[in-house]
């Protein structure tokens, strides 16, 4: 009966956990809109260096409790998953040994555990989503912000969700990388492509008509893709940045 009940207060702290963390995503969404956009009038030259500097100061001071909440809140999940998985194992041990026992228990005690092994089971799958589809680009700019105001006292507290993060985005870093190293290749074969259309124009295999034309379609896709290029490579070394000082305070 025990574990039939810490595993239902178990599942309403889960629910709620995870009620808040997707109010919380709404928020730091919002946030990150007007992160964009004040980076996107500086860019511009819409804004002076000094406007830059003090409206990403006011963004910065009010996203810290949001960051700060946002990593409790994972730390939490964390916590529950563990919680949820122990209680899972006690139920479901408990449920084959009924099973195969000469005394077995009522049918309604079976029942009970059965549907208690469901919900709790249910339970622990959402809060392993969650956990799983913690996007570590956002983590990471999260960090940025944290980093540039963390009291020296608390350090010690945030290692672990700090290393966390430098771990996750060591691995999806790969495919950022073989993302780079896609469009790269890309842009050769079709620059291949163009050299190879202007010999066949150069000994007379195509009139100027299509040669135009031809041209005019791999200059346009070879632009394409070197802008995407350029933006996956600008926003690789931001985060590689913000890595390096999450290390970089991992030393200390």
């Amino acid at each position: 009966m025990a574990e039939l009940e810490k595993g239902e207060k178990l599942i309403e702290e889960a629910r709620s956990a995870l009620r808040q963390l997707s109010d919380l995503h709404y928020e730091l969404r919002d946030y990150e809109r007007r992160r964009s956009e004040i980076l996107r009038m500086y860019s511009t030259g819409q804004i002076s260096q000094e406007v830059f500097d003090n409206l990403m100061g006011e963004l910065r001071q009010k996203m810290l409790p949001l960051v700060r909440r946002y990593f409790e809140l994972k730390a939490k999940l964390r916590e529950l998953e563990a919680q949820l998985r122990l209680v899972v194992t006690r139920l479901s041990v408990e449920a084959r040994a009924s099973e195969s026992s000469v005394y077995r228990a009522s049918f309604e005690r079976d029942q009970r555990v059965r549907q208690a092994l469901s919900r709790i089971g249910g339970a622990l799958e959402d809060v392993q989503n969650a956990l799983k589809s913690a996007d570590v680009e956002r983590e990471l700019r999260m960090l940025d912000v944290l980093l540039d105001v963390l009291p020296r006292e608390e350090a010690e507290a945030w290692r672990q969700a700090i290393s966390e993060v430098v771990d996750g985005w060591a691995k999806t870093r790969f495919s950022y990388a073989g993302r780079v190293e896609e469009l790269e290749r890309r842009i050769e074969s079709l620059n291949v492509a163009l050299r190879e259309l202007e010999v066949r124009f150069a000994v007379g295999e195509l009139d100027r008509g299509e040669y135009e034309a031809r041209r005019s379609s791999l200059e346009r896709e070879i632009g394409e893709l070197q802008a995407q290029l350029e933006d996956l490579q600008e926003k690789l070394e931001d985060l590689d940045l913000i890595a390096a000082r999450c290390r970089e305070f991992l030393s200390r």
